[in-house]
């Protein structure tokens, strides 16, 4: 089973002359991915901002319209994240995720031709946000596997840092930059903009040359294809490799508590802040801003800081950081002041972009490739089933207290150093060790 280990002086020299041997084909293949990928994310942004808008501004759809419209666009990753996940691993990859762009492509330009036919309608924006929804799975679950088999391990921290700053950068000027273009030109008009863009990305995809193995690097050199099994035994092949593994192990319990916390805290601040503390709009938005600059600032140093202070030990500085601080949220007002609750959300979403990179770089050290797909999968819908519980926790503020369901979040955000203290994460020399 992989794992991780510490780098020894023969390790730095061969990861040294490995990087030294990359050839120009391989550095120009990463920087088309790190492209469509870049691409991908702000249009993701830009179209769920853009797409309730439209609902809005053009159909004067209400409160119900547009929550079918977020609950659909989320669904699809909870009912589809573990077969695809699977399936992925049953087939090469990039081509899956250049259709995928093109599918969200096509379907995201029927919406500013209907509006400019005068016939868009909310069932149409409906199907149109299950497609691009659907379609998004593939893609997300496509590009997380895809990268081992296009980045040598050496390269999987840098490439994981980029694509995560380019994730936090789209996440913090990507909502008022489609609102903005919104009011200029129209929500119709940035969707045949982000059209456009996924049609981009699967452009610089398609002008990928590197090789790309069907099934994974060990399926591929084989003697013989194994026998096809039933896609459910796969899936649960892959469940039991996440919960089995202890990299992995630690990993999903920590991002989940990390889910849980946040989605939980988000959906009740603005109750807190704008009800309880009778605080402005603007106010609001400069708290949780901070938490955007945290995030990016949490993508930018992830890698130079775990070459610093060794991978393990700043995983776990950065988690028991977070503890104090992620309390004086339930307390925000009374007696905690503003600013201080600010620096805590900031601290926090420093984690959160952190993670992005160092635990991503954790979890393909030690997944074969064959499992990629599978593992990402059963990941990814496991995250956004802790975001679904913090949501519904949420909502029990109305008849437990806002104050006590933050204190639940924030003990929530407060454990999270603990999957990491009992786990080999600690112990890991660098994000570079290969697996």
């Amino acid at each position: 089973m992989p794992k991780l280990s510490a780098v020894t002086s023969d390790d730095v020299v061969t990861s040294t002359d490995a990087a030294a041997g990359v050839d120009d084909s391989g550095r120009r293949d990463r920087r088309r991915y790190l492209t469509a990928s870049g691409v991908a994310l702000w249009g993701a942004q830009f179209g769920q901002i853009a797409i309730p808008l439209a609902a809005v501004t053009t159909l004067h759809a209400g409160t119900t319209g547009t929550s079918v419209l977020k609950t659909t666009l989320t669904l699809p990753f909870v009912v589809l994240g573990l077969p695809v996940g699977a399936w992925l691993d049953r087939v090469r990859r990039r081509p899956v995720m250049i259709r995928a762009d093109l599918v969200r492509a096509l379907a995201l330009a029927t919406v500013p031709a209907a509006h400019w036919a005068g016939r868009l309608t909310m069932p149409h924006l409906w199907a149109v946000v299950l497609v691009v929804g659907v379609a998004t799975v593939f893609f997300d679950l496509g590009t997380q596997s895809y990268v081992k088999d296009l980045v040598p391990p050496a390269r999987l921290a840098a490439v994981n840092g980029r694509l995560a700053t380019v994730t936090q950068t789209a996440l913090v000027c990507g909502p008022p930059l489609a609102g903005w273009a919104a009011g200029l030109l129209s929500a119709p008009t940035v969707l045949a903009a982000t059209a456009a863009g996924y049609a981009w990305s699967a452009l610089w995809l398609s002008r990928i040359r590197g090789a790309e193995h069907a099934g994974g690097a060990e399926r591929a050199v084989s003697a013989a294809p194994p026998p096809r099994r039933r896609l459910r035994h796969e899936i649960a092949e892959g469940a039991r490799f996440v919960w089995g593994q202890p990299v992995l192990r630690a990993v999903l319990l920590a991002g989940c508590l990390v889910n849980v916390g946040v989605a939980a805290t988000t959906t009740l601040l603005p109750v807190l802040t704008l009800t309880t503390l009778h605080w402005t709009e603007a106010e609001l938005g400069l708290f949780l801003g901070t938490g955007g600059l945290g995030g990016l600032a949490g993508a930018l140093t992830a890698v130079p800081l775990t070459r610093r202070l060794h991978a393990g030990r700043a995983v776990l500085l950065i988690g028991a950081a977070v503890a104090p601080l992620a309390l004086t949220f339930p307390f925000l007002g009374a007696p905690v002041p503003g600013w201080l609750a600010a620096a805590g959300w900031a601290l926090v979403m420093y984690k959160v972009g952190f993670d992005s990179v160092v635990m991503m770089t954790f979890r393909q050290q030690v997944t074969p490739p064959h499992l990629m797909g599978r593992v990402n999968g059963t990941m990814r819908v496991l995250f956004t089933a802790a975001v679904a519980l913090g949501g519904a926790t949420a909502g029990l503020g109305a008849a437990v207290g806002t104050r006590w369901i933050l204190t639940t979040a924030a003990l929530a955000l407060a454990a999270v150093w603990i999957p990491i203290a009992f786990s080999p994460v600690r112990a890991a020399a660098s994000l570079d060790a290969a697996a």
